[in-house]
């Protein structure tokens, strides 16, 4: 016979831990958390559940679809924390209003959708995350700590082959401001990056040619401005009788998508297609140089300064690289990528992910992200960056998983409960862990059913 009501099971991809587990991750987090705290950082926690707008802000769309969002009893759109960085921030804005450098670490839960079946990478959706965030300077030397940082850490947990990839978003940015390229342009190039990286230039190309960035047809001035007006004349029917107007109202005999697709060819002479094409062509060789710093960087200084572009953008980065020597990074733990570009709309300068070895997951990783105040509503931007550890990742690899767990030593409790009581007390007092062993009183259901 079937029980009528079935045990609830753990959501996908959520976990439970034993104490082994948990003991190991305290061991970690005190030794990362330590080590930052010899480098002048203080903890801090921040709220579990914020509004979503704080993430939505933060990072545009690239974490909506992984928010556990909803709208709580008092009215507020809400959600679990997906990241830790950008209410940090907010911590040393408004309760440290000063020009002093501030440094921060933190440890905590974060959330993320992953779908039951997502085999790529971590896809947990509760993980941990340990980081530090460096606010105030604007110096390669506070980007050079930071890296340092990350890597010190690991080691102070036995994990010694750790090394980072760096990037730097901040020199592709200045690239194609050189070229001369838009800003609209230059928010689609960085964003293809991963593209161009993998190949995928056609793909790039025949994206561009769909959004009117390179297009070899002219449209005059009088049907570009023929067009606005129509659309004009149709939004503002939107704006009095609702959303039901249709958009081929008032557009003469051509269709909507004509009159769009020739506005966007229309804004797209405002781009110079040679120059969108330099720039793109540039953009897919930059993309692909990744290696040790030496050969990494004079390939980027001879490929800049073969487009016309001054080779002294790359200084950027080798002072960053310099000032992490110089804070104990061997070189050997660098690798230089000029591909690694994510999250345009968050990072400004220099970026880097954190390896375990070749051919590992990412055990964290962190940059610079001085335009992120200004995005969160604040009136000025403030210089700022940081990292983070996926702390259950650093966690797996590290040794303090052989740091065993004391069993616990269990005293039978025999007639004499007064002295199971007195034995186990005596046992603590020593340091040890005890308990008394009761008879075990429980039923198996199944059993008891079946009867």
């Amino acid at each position: 016979m079937t029980p009528s009501i079935q045990p609830v099971k753990r959501l996908p991809n959520m976990q439970d831990l034993s104490e082994k587990q948990i003991r190991a991750r305290q061991h970690v987090a005190k030794k990362l958390l330590g080590n930052l705290s010899l480098r002048g950082y203080e903890q801090v926690e921040t709220p579990i559940l914020e509004q979503s707008e704080l993430y939505i802000r933060k990072s545009g769309g690239g974490l909506s679809a992984r928010l556990y969002d909803f709208n709580e009893p008092g009215g507020f759109d809400v959600s679990l924390r997906p990241e830790i960085t950008a209410a940090v921030l907010r911590i040393a804005i408004e309760d440290r209003a000063s020009s002093k450098t501030t440094r921060l670490m933190y440890e905590g839960p974060v959330f993320r959708y992953a779908a039951p079946d997502d085999l790529e990478g971590r896809s947990t959706r509760q993980f941990n995350q340990l980081g530090a965030e460096l606010i105030g300077p604007n110096a390669p030397e506070a980007d050079g700590e930071v890296i340092a940082a990350s890597l010190e850490g690991l080691r102070d947990v036995c994990i010694d082959s750790a090394y980072v990839v760096i990037g730097h978003v901040g020199i592709i940015l200045d690239t194609l401001e050189q070229i001369g390229v838009t800003e609209r342009a230059k928010n689609f190039l960085v964003n293809a990056i991963p593209e161009l990286k993998d190949g995928n230039v056609d793909d790039v190309r025949n994206r561009a040619i769909e959004l009117g960035f390179i297009s070899d047809a002219i449209v005059p001035d009088e049907q570009a401005e023929a067009d606005r007006e129509r659309l004009a004349s149709t939004i503002e029917q939107v704006m009095t009788e609702g959303i039901g107007v249709s958009l081929a109202q008032n557009t003469g005999s051509r269709s909507p998508e004509e009159i769009i697709a020739r506005l966007s060819r229309k804004l797209s002479q405002a781009e110079n297609p040679d120059q969108f094409g330099a720039a793109l062509e540039m953009l897919a060789k930059l993309a692909t140089v990744n290696g040790t710093v030496p050969e990494s960087m004079q390939q980027a200084r001879k490929l800049l300064s073969d487009n016309g572009v001054e080779s002294q953008l790359c200084d950027q980065l080798q002072a960053v690289i310099d000032s992490a020597i110089t804070e104990g990074v061997d070189p050997d733990q660098i690798t230089v990528d000029f591909g690694l570009a994510r999250g345009v709309a968050y990072y400004t300068g220099v970026l880097f992910d954190i390896y375990a070895s070749e051919g590992e997951n990412t055990l964290g990783g962190g940059g610079r992200y001085d335009g992120l105040t200004r995005a969160l509503g604040y009136m000025k931007d403030v210089p700022a960056l940081g990292f983070a550890y996926n702390l259950d990742a650093v966690v797996e690899l590290a040794e303090a998983n052989s740091n065993p767990t004391e069993p616990v030593e269990n005293v039978p409790l025999e007639s004499d409960f007064s002295a199971a009581v007195a034995k186990t007390k005596s046992l603590r007092e020593s340091g040890k862990r005890a308990a008394i062993e009761y008879p075990y009183g429980g039923v198996d259901r199944s059993e008891a059913i079946n009867e």
